[in-house]
């Protein structure tokens, strides 16, 4: 009686987990529906998988569809490898977390060298100023080859805050924790990602994407523009290196993921270190920055849940990995679309699958309004797409922000397009009348349009709402 007891528990156990699978199906199926999945998606519960499946194309101009296997440039994602290398070196006695940056990047100024330690690098507490942000950096060249001596430039720039005082994200940290382990190993960065931690881990769809490595499926990267897609600009990777440089698969994030649950990857002291929140982050403001992850609690289903998250935003890409670690739970989203913003929707995407993994049914997501008016424009034109505002408006529901129709503004201005993204933001200013932001771009475009007049009104209103804003006070200054 107790073996044919087993038996039906399991028969009645199996229902659930196919629905669940299903409702997972449902969910990204919706999105892509949507135009906003195009990539690949692995959930995991109980440190297995429940749902893997990829939606899309690879390759648009070659129509090749997207595979579970499919590689992608990861971006930031790459900060994680880097993390656990310089783990690993400090449980081989060939660096201590708290040694100063300089001792193993001389060429750094003597007070950023000494007073930044690794471990401020590793959380985002050094203070050093982020190449990756800094005005005019990337202009005319983020597909050639930028001298170290020009990324020193700015990390040598004066200090943003005390070390230890703050989290401010920063590329540049991990930049220099990338020199720090060519400079340990003795080996390029890539070499000893290899030798590290992907052939350990048969993690053998994962790469550093250096210039002169071919990797068989990878994903080709695209922007949204105009409502279309255009190629993401070429990028050349060994600039961003150890801050986001690797190409992986979803498949492979789970072997991570299982890794980083044992000990075979980071003994238990390293991973506490690394899975610590040692200050608030400045990214979504909801967790705190440990070692290469954000790290927190989210009340998921009435509880409150540890997470450990990071996302990637690049050219041509945008990922995604949230580990639910006390229960072996775990969200992998890679989409081969972005322009290097983090666009709010992979996360409504990571709450979804979140939810309906913990059994909430979840409501179907609507069509973005950017979205839906910029393919109304590309198929009526400008002014019968923009009259059809408020009808879109009502499909799609007010947006949380006026980011995307602040974005697609620009779209049409950089297209030789201004009137029309002026015509954008002063609906967007209608519907965020509290957004400075909105005014600040509506009055750079109105400029640019030659109408100054109407430029110092909107930088006027965009410095009454955020009289922080420098730019719109510099701009007032040279209008009048």
């Amino acid at each position: 009686m107790k073996k044919i007891g087993f038996a039906l528990l399991l028969i009645c156990a199996l229902p659930a987990k196919a629905d669940r699978a299903a409702d997972l199906d449902r969910v990204a199926k919706a999105y892509h529906a949507i135009g906003q999945l195009d990539g690949s998606v692995l959930v995991a519960d109980q440190g297995k998988v429940v749902y893997h499946r990829a939606f899309g194309l690879a390759n648009r101009e070659w129509n090749i569809p997207h595979g579970t296997d499919t590689a992608f440039r990861v971006a930031s994602l790459t900060k994680q490898f880097t993390a656990t290398m310089i783990m690993q070196l400090a449980e081989q006695g060939k660096l201590r977390l708290d040694d100063p940056i300089g001792k193993y990047v001389p060429e750094l100024n003597a007070d950023t060298g000494k007073r930044v330690t690794l471990h401020q690098l590793l959380n985002h507490t050094s203070g050093i100023v982020d190449y990756a942000n800094f005005p005019g950096f990337w202009a005319k060249r983020l597909g050639e080859k930028v001298p170290k001596e020009d990324f020193l430039a700015i990390m040598n720039r004066p200090l943003e805050f005390e070390p230890g005082s703050q989290g401010h994200y920063s590329s540049s940290n991990y930049t220099l924790l990338g020199w720090v382990i060519e400079k340990q190993t003795g080996k390029p960065f890539g070499a000893a990602l290899d030798e590290m931690v992907l052939r350990p881990r048969g993690m053998d769809r994962t790469a550093y994407d250096a210039p002169d490595r071919i990797i068989p499926r990878k994903a080709s990267g695209y922007v949204r523009a105009l409502g279309g897609y255009q190629p993401a600009a070429p990028l050349w990777i060994p600039n961003i290196g150890a801050g986001g440089g690797v190409v992986s698969t979803t498949g492979d994030f789970f072997k991570l993921d299982r890794a980083l649950a044992g000990t075979a990857l980071l003994k238990p002291e390293s991973k506490k270190l690394m899975f610590t929140s040692y200050i608030n982050d400045d990214v979504w403001g909801d967790l705190g920055y440990g070692y290469g992850w954000l790290i927190g609690t989210r009340t998921i289903a009435g509880k409150p849940r540890l997470v450990h998250e990071h996302g990637g935003n690049g050219n041509g890409f945008r990922t995604l990995v949230t580990r639910y670690p006390e229960e072996g739970k775990l969200v992998v989203i890679f989409l081969n679309e972005g322009n290097g913003n983090k666009g709010p929707e992979i996360y409504r995407m990571r709450s979804d699958f979140t939810d309906t993994l913990y059994g909430k049914r979840v409501a179907l997501p609507k069509p973005a309004l950017h979205d839906l008016l910029a393919t109304e424009i590309r198929n009526a034109g400008d002014q019968a797409g923009l009259a059809r505002f408020d009808a879109l408006l009502a499909q799609s529901g007010k947006p949380a922000d006026g980011n995307g129709l602040n974005r697609l503004a620009y779209q049409y201005a950089d297209a030789g397009r201004a009137a029309t993204g002026i015509a954008i933001l002063k609906r967007s200013t209608a519907l965020f009348p509290q957004d400075g932001n909105l005014y600040d771009s509506l009055g750079e475009l109105l400029l640019l349009s030659g109408d100054k007049g109407s430029a110092a009104a909107a930088y006027r209103r965009a410095l009454e709402l955020d009289p922080s804003n420098a730019n719109a006070r510099d701009m007032l200054q040279k209008i009048n």
